[in-house]
């Protein structure tokens, strides 16, 4: 058997040699003792640092996963943020005009914020909002004796965009290469809008055509305007045709013949009879009106648009559109109305840019909308601004100001040859429609 000493020895002398420490044969216990105190302390204090580098490894690995987590949440809310965009104006505008319609005079002296919003729900799909404000700080005046009267509250809810309420929402997306765009939003259809400017339910659908610059599309759409009830639905063809020049063209067709009503005229309901309107009066057992005028159809059974965009020269650009319908000529209610064509051309100098301080740009335009029972320009055209109607011919002179960053001054005057629409005496006698309007463009 080996002894103690001996075995010892040997344990000391394979420690030493794996620690690579070379040491002279201990020659008693005293000195084995020490050394193999010392080992034991060596490996302790070892054993304390490689604790600490252990604590230190978990602590830096909690707090990458921290980190992770952090930048895992940051993501997050940039995606969520990224999501929602919310854009628009806030405007203030003055104008003072003279026309002799039913249409409300210096309607447009207001103030009004435009609020949109589009919420992305996925790669292909948005979903959009609008809220329009307008709140009018002057009297307006009606058809009726000229007189001058507030904006009633809520009389009929005719007036509920003074409320800020969510008035449009619609979708936009793609189906393969399909593009969809359904629900209720304002939508045109044209360069100047005289085919189509309104808000409408329905739906737009547009598909690039393959090795060209065009745009095919199909649409169908249902203005919301109270008291109309039809649809219209069609093609169009629309982009880049040759150097600086674009085309917009487009058929459509409403739901009904060219002879059936386009709807119910829901002011011209009458209580009382008089020497000019000479209708019906009174209401039934139910307290339903027994007479409400009915919208002629004054689009016929189908409509077309030509429109085009040119840009000859630098800074020089060319807008026009001409619409043709084949309504049915004829008169009423002592008025003759054949007007088949409108036309509107537009020139303008320069365009301006809102992130551009000092940018401008000057337009003249000349239109030509022929008189319409329904005081509709094309189909339903043009109704955004509400500043041209039918039976006006005439020109607009105006200007567009970047007097700040995101800041858009807008004037025009338009001088236009009209006929009054009114009832009573004059009716239908030419008159000089002048219109001056100025307003400022806050956008957000």
């Amino acid at each position: 058997m080996i002894s103690k000493r001996k075995a010892t020895a040997m344990i000391l002398g394979l420690t030493m040699g794996i620690s690579g420490t070379a040491m002279a044969a201990p020659n008693d216990d005293t000195d084995i003792n020490a050394r193999i105190a010392a080992l034991e302390a060596q490996q302790q204090k070892l054993s304390k640092q490689l604790n600490a580098l252990k604590k230190e490894n978990a602590k830096l690995k909690r707090t990458e996963k921290v980190a992770n987590s952090n930048k895992a949440a940051i993501k997050n809310l940039k995606d969520a943020q990224n999501r929602i965009q919310i854009n628009g104006f806030g405007r203030v505008a003055w104008d003072n005009d003279n026309i002799n319609d039913y249409a409300n005079r210096n309607d447009f002296r207001r103030s009004y914020l435009d609020l949109e919003g589009k919420y992305k729900v996925n790669d292909r799909w948005n979903v959009n909002f609008q809220a329009e404000t307008a709140q009018r700080y002057a009297k307006y005046v009606t058809a009726d004796k000229n007189s001058a009267l507030y904006h009633p509250k809520d009389a009929d809810h005719k007036y509920d965009n003074e409320h800020g309420t969510i008035q449009r929402v619609w979708a936009e997306g793609s189906i393969g290469k399909l593009n969809v765009d359904v629900g209720r939003r304002w939508r045109f259809l044209g360069y100047n809008f005289a085919f189509f400017g309104n808000e409408c339910d329905g739906v737009m659908l547009s598909s690039a055509i393959p090795k060209s610059n065009l745009t095919a599309k199909a649409f169908y759409l249902t203005p919301t305007d109270r008291g109309y009830h039809f649809s219209f639905g069609g093609v169009g063809l629309e982009g880049r045709v040759g150097h600086g020049l674009e085309m917009r063209v487009a058929y459509g067709k409403p739901n009904v013949d060219r002879n059936e009503v386009l709807g119910d005229n829901y002011y011209d309901v009458s209580t009382t009879k008089d020497a000019d309107h000479t209708l019906p009066a009174g209401k039934d057992s139910a307290g339903k009106d027994l007479y409400a005028a009915e919208r002629p159809n004054t689009i016929g059974s189908q409509a077309f648009l030509i429109g085009a965009m040119w840009n000859p020269m630098k800074n020089i650009f060319f807008l026009g559109d001409y619409v043709h319908t084949n309504r049915e000529r004829r008169n009423y209610k002592g008025m003759r109305f054949d007007g088949r064509d409108t036309y509107a051309i537009q020139l303008n100098y320069r365009w301006p840019d809102l992130n551009s301080p000092g940018s401008f740009q000057l337009y003249s335009r000349y239109f030509n909308y022929p008189k319409n029972e329904n005081d509709l320009v094309g189909v339903f055209g043009d109704k955004q601004d509400g500043a041209f109607h039918s039976g006006n011919r005439g020109w607009v002179f105006g200007f567009k100001y970047v007097p700040a960053k995101n800041i858009e001054w807008d004037t025009f005057y338009m001088k236009a040859n009209a006929t009054k629409m009114v009832w009573g005496a004059g009716r239908g006698e030419a008159y000089h429609h002048n219109m001056l309007r100025t307003r400022v463009d806050f956008h957000f």
